[in-house]
């Protein structure tokens, strides 16, 4: 009886966290400030939130994000944010 719970507790898990990870895009966008930043958030939110929606990529893997990232600051095309290494 205990093992069925627990399967079926794991199994509501999986399920319920499927959906969030799936919808977790990461996009590079740049900022007013001349700045290349990685988020999650849609555009209309990056919009009202950081005052831009200029969206240069979105990929499904953060790594991903940062090599375009990279790329785009070694083109010149947005300078990497302060504090960050990029």
């Amino acid at each position: 009886m205990l093992r069925k719970m627990t399967m079926a507790w794991v199994g509501a898990v999986v399920l319920l966290a499927t959906p969030a990870l799936a919808n977790d895009k990461y996009h590079v966008y740049k900022t007013s400030r001349g700045e290349c930043e990685i988020d999650t958030r849609e555009h209309a939110a990056m919009k009202s939130q950081r005052g831009t929606d200029d969206c240069l990529a979105h990929y499904d893997s953060r790594l991903d994000a940062e090599k375009k990232r990279k790329d785009q600051v070694k083109a010149g095309s947005c300078k990497c944010p302060s504090g960050n290494n990029c």
